[in-house]
């Protein structure tokens, strides 16, 4: 399975004395659904950060194939996320003035490799929406406009950090079975960050994080097709 992003004894110090994580080793293959899970200040939002250029380890490296990110140019940052990555956050972000459609076509790069509006908005459930303004949406229609918008430009690697988590759980439901489709359908990296330990049952790898470290990492050995209604949290 070919190994697209790689990172090596990555460590983050946000001062002298306050060390958010220790020595992370881990590697992603190419099409896989990942979950990171964790309770809140765990670390897995600074590690999502991290893998995905938007923040820099204090020691260690990030390897996107042979291109080492931790320690890139920034105009090869802005390419990288231009093209290759897209975040997904819990708020939304989405801009009130623009409309559903121009909120998503703002993620267009236009190259060829771009997909189709209108396919995307179908998958996602959003078809109908296209001409109103953030504030007529609810959260739910609000989450998928977002990751119609990070996922527009078709990127190797879409970012997930707790992008249920200001949704209610039928919601959650939802958005979580759209991003399993999009893994299934255009083969693209999920890497998800929650404290929802039901999400888990959708990935193909299952990594665990206490204090800023690795408790586990495993492979599913039985992923489901979509996400089941019965929701658990980590305290």
């Amino acid at each position: 399975m070919e190994t697209v992003l790689k990172i090596q004894g990555v460590s983050k110090n946000f001062n002298h004395f306050d060390t958010v994580l220790h020595e992370i080793n881990l590697s992603f293959f190419a099409q896989t659904f990942n979950v990171i899970l964790g309770q809140s200040g765990c670390g897995k939002s600074t590690l999502i950060n991290i893998m995905s250029g938007l923040m820099k380890p204090t020691r260690g490296n990030v390897y996107y194939k042979d291109l080492d990110i931790s320690h890139a140019e920034k105009k090869e940052i802005i390419k990288l996320r231009r093209y290759k990555f897209s975040n997904i956050f819990q708020d939304y972000l989405l801009l009130s003035e623009l409309t559903v459609r121009e909120n998503i076509e703002l993620g267009k790069t236009g190259r060829a490799h771009d997909l189709e509006y209108s396919e995307l908005t179908e998958r996602l459930g959003i078809e109908t929406l296209a001409e109103r303004f953030p504030n007529e949406l609810s959260g739910g229609q609000q989450q998928r406009v977002s990751i119609a918008r990070a996922m527009i430009k078709n990127p190797e690697i879409l970012f997930c950090d707790e992008a249920t988590g200001a949704l209610d759980e039928t919601n959650s439901k939802l958005v979580v079975d759209y991003l399993k489709e999009l893994n299934k359908t255009y083969g693209t990296i999920i890497i998800f960050s929650t404290h929802n330990l039901k999400i888990s049952t959708v990935a193909d790898r299952i990594i665990t994080m206490k204090d800023g470290l690795i408790e586990d990492d495993y492979q599913n050995p039985f992923p489901q097709s979509t996400f089941r209604n019965d929701i658990r949290r980590f305290s």
